[in-house]
């Protein structure tokens, strides 16, 4: 493997252990037995590092929930595949997943891609599910907070150690239930 990505891998690994604020270039280069010099050589600081680690996890996540409500009709369907491509992101890279999960409100200032974030694809599937008369109206910005929660409550918990280290895609069925239960509340 060549230094970028071990340097990325061993950033990332200690982001999502001690937080981005504790982490130094140091700790990083130890971990992946490189200089200091080498993590310069690919970004400017350690938080471009950082920001570039939790923009590659937030949009994997929008792509994951493009693709997979994309593929399917009706709100439950839409309501799975939401929790699916959460649980799919998670299962994959579980310490990337949790990195950005918990970093959220560390990084969002960052983000510039309109209409491409996980929120608002989940704000837009709600607003077409009311359209359609799939869901008692509402607004869209609540009920998708509200229903995202389920799901990173649920992965918050993973990572606090409160549920084990069973894939968050063991506890999908709950979730999803719980999701629609929140889309179809009024």
């Amino acid at each position: 493997m060549s230094a970028k990505p071990r340097i990325e891998r061993a950033a990332l690994e200690i982001f999502a252990a001690s937080g981005v604020d504790a982490t130094t270039t140091k700790l990083i280069a130890a971990r992946a037995e490189v200089s200091e010099g080498a993590i310069y050589r690919h970004w400017k600081s350690k938080d471009e590092l950082a920001v570039g680690l939790f923009m590659s996890a937030h949009r994997r996540l929008s792509e994951l929930i493009e693709t997979e409500a994309g593929a399917v009709h009706g709100i439950d369907a839409k309501a799975a595949a939401l929790v699916r491509a959460y649980c799919t992101a998670a299962d994959e890279d579980w310490t990337l997943f949790s990195f950005h999960l918990l970093q959220l409100h560390h990084f969002l200032p960052y983000y510039q891609e309109d209409g491409r974030d996980p929120v608002t694809l989940v704000e837009t599937i709600i607003k077409h599910a009311m359209l359609k008369m799939e869901l008692p109206p509402g607004d869209p910005r609540v009920i998708a907070a509200m229903a995202l929660g389920v799901i990173s409550q649920t992965a918050q918990n993973r990572a606090y150690g409160r549920l084990g280290e069973d894939l968050l895609s063991a506890h999908a069925p709950l979730m999803t239930a719980a999701v629609l239960a929140v889309l179809k509340a009024r």
